[in-house]
């Protein structure tokens, strides 16, 4: 097997006799259960999934099918995983024994959280564009969030000032606000509820994940309670509508109180 190369995990599997396969494949479903926005590849010659960068891998091996999460998950986990033969980097799963599928799930799950964090922590570089998009009194109000909140507003504000890169921003009634044209678009708070992420026109784009509508004007949001709970894809499809989908707040009071439609 080491000796082989793979185009794809499916190749990977199809080299395995079957009863091996069906355990792999219930590897692979529950990997990417925990971790719905990894991709799929294969790296140094086995199966991995991908993120930001590699989340986890996984080899088959005469004995036992080895798992490889990093070293952090293994020592979080090391009381759950007493009975496996781990080391630094790498667990192995008996071959002829069910996989401990929940356990696996937590520690993919601990991997994405991991990924995540290290992305939206990652200070950007003074000169970049990026951080001169930010206002440095949303900074300001991201660092005085607690420890978990913080990681959110963090990768909130940078993706949508990556996405919305011709927008103002500022504190605006008392959170992050982005504007086109003076007329607010996006924007985050602390609530009892979690991060709220609201779209001012976002009732109009047809997003099941924007499940919290407005009652009187054409808002939606969704709140996160954690970083991991953040879909990076979708937040970068909303933020595009955000652009093409608007309606007319900058001159709500001039017309006391009704909305029209921009775009």
């Amino acid at each position: 097997m080491s000796n082989l190369k793979f185009t794809d995990i499916d190749e990977y599997h199809s080299c395995q006799p079957a009863d091996i396969q069906k355990t792999l494949e219930q590897l692979r479903q529950t990997i990417k259960q925990a971790a719905p926005q990894a991709t799929e590849a294969i790296s140094y010659g086995m199966p991995a999934f991908r993120q930001n960068k590699v989340l986890v891998y996984y080899s088959v091996h005469k004995k036992h099918i080895g798992f490889y999460p990093t070293p952090n998950p293994i020592a979080y986990f090391k009381s759950e995983l007493e009975k496996y033969n781990t080391s630094k980097g790498a667990i192995q799963f008996p071959i002829d024994k069910q996989l401990p599928l929940k356990l696996i799930k937590k520690i993919v799950k601990f991997r994405v959280e991991e990924d995540i964090k290290a992305v939206s922590t990652k200070p950007l570089k003074k000169s970049s564009t990026k951080t001169q998009n930010i206002n440095k009194d949303i900074l300001s109000y991201n660092n005085k969030q607690s420890k978990s909140d913080k990681v959110v507003c963090n990768l909130l504000s940078q993706e949508i000032s990556n996405c919305l890169t011709k927008t103002e921003n500022k504190i605006w009634h008392g959170h992050p606000v982005w504007f086109l044209d003076s007329n607010p678009i996006v924007g985050y708070s602390k609530q009892k509820a979690g991060i709220r992420l609201m779209f001012w026109s976002g009732a109009s784009f047809d997003e099941t994940g924007l499940e919290v509508r407005g009652k009187k004007f054409k808002d939606a949001s969704v709140f996160y309670n954690a970083v991991s709970e953040i879909n990076t894809k979708d937040l970068k499809r909303w933020l595009k509508k955000s652009k093409e989908i608007q309606w007319d707040y900058k001159n709500i009071v001039k017309r006391k109180g009704v909305l029209e439609r921009l775009k």
